[in-house]
């Protein structure tokens, strides 16, 4: 009777470790834009792939610092995990866990066609541009918006519903600002479009 009391107990203790175990076992991390080094402006979501979960069950997001925890995993087993984010391509990325905590940094990988380069380029050139995000359809300037234009030798360009990533965006204006600012002061700010993507 001890003995099989014994091996009751054994065995309880076992499935115990393991539960633990199991439940401490997890990937935890960042997840950069490879443009900026920092958080995508973007949602993320970060699901694993190859499981038999719904597909809220499998999928998390990051949080406004850029960190996920995906948590309940085996442990020394090769995870694949999608992060999505918009204006990004998915992207897959395998992750093997240890007995613990994995701690990883993601990149979402891109490159754009408006940058800081390209703003010193376009204004090099005459050609510089205020990028604006519209709706469904890009919002026609108004006289006051031509007449800015014609007097700061720029164009508003207005993506409509399909911008590029946000990045981009961000630091192609910033750069574009520095230089109005250096040749016109910022009296221009005021006399701007308020739609002008990171205009303060």
């Amino acid at each position: 009777m001890k003995m099989k009391l014994k091996k009751v107990l054994l065995r309880l203790t076992l499935i115990l470790v393991c539960g633990i175990s199991y439940s401490q076992v997890e990937i935890n991390g960042y997840v950069k834009s490879s443009i900026t080094n920092l958080r995508s402006i973007s949602d993320i979501y970060i699901e694993q792939l190859g499981i038999e979960k719904p597909y809220l069950e499998r999928t998390t997001m990051a949080d406004s610092n850029g960190f996920f925890r995906i948590e309940n995993l085996e442990s020394n087993r090769l995870y694949k995990i999608k992060l999505s984010a918009y204006g990004y391509e998915d992207q897959v990325f395998e992750v093997k866990t240890d007995n613990g905590i994995t701690e990883t940094t993601l990149t979402l990988e891109a490159g754009c066609k408006y940058s800081k380069e390209q703003a010193v380029k376009d204004w090099k050139k005459g050609k510089p541009k205020l990028l604006l995000i519209g709706s469904v359809a890009p919002i026609v300037n108004s006289s006051a918006d031509k007449r800015f234009e014609k007097k700061y030798g720029i164009k508003y360009l207005d993506f409509g519903c399909t911008p590029p990533i946000e990045e981009c965006i961000k630091i192609y204006n910033e750069q574009i600002f520095e230089l109005m600012d250096k040749k016109y002061g910022t009296e221009w700010r005021k006399k701007a479009r308020s739609d002008v993507e990171y205009l303060k």
